[in-house]
């Protein structure tokens, strides 16, 4: 683990701890949760470009071949 020192507006200070105290869980682990989720969102999104660039290169068929052949490939 690493430390950083956020210095942040009073008002996004507060909105934040509102809403940790809604969840049920601390200030930094708020903080942590809503980074991944953006993190990770982020990531999808980039996939989601590459794959629909992917498949408009192919005909349907071939494309849902490919999809496959990937999938079965992946590890759990």
């Amino acid at each position: 683990m690493s430390q950083l020192l956020l210095e942040l507006p009073e008002s996004l200070r507060s909105e934040l701890e509102r809403q940790a105290e809604r969840e049920g869980v601390t200030l930094h682990h708020y903080i942590v949760y809503s980074l991944t989720r953006l993190v990770t969102a982020s990531d999808l999104a980039a996939q989601r470009l590459v794959f629909n660039r992917m498949t408009s290169l192919y005909p349907q068929d071939q494309a849902e071949a490919a999809l496959k052949q990937m999938l079965s490939s992946r590890q759990p």
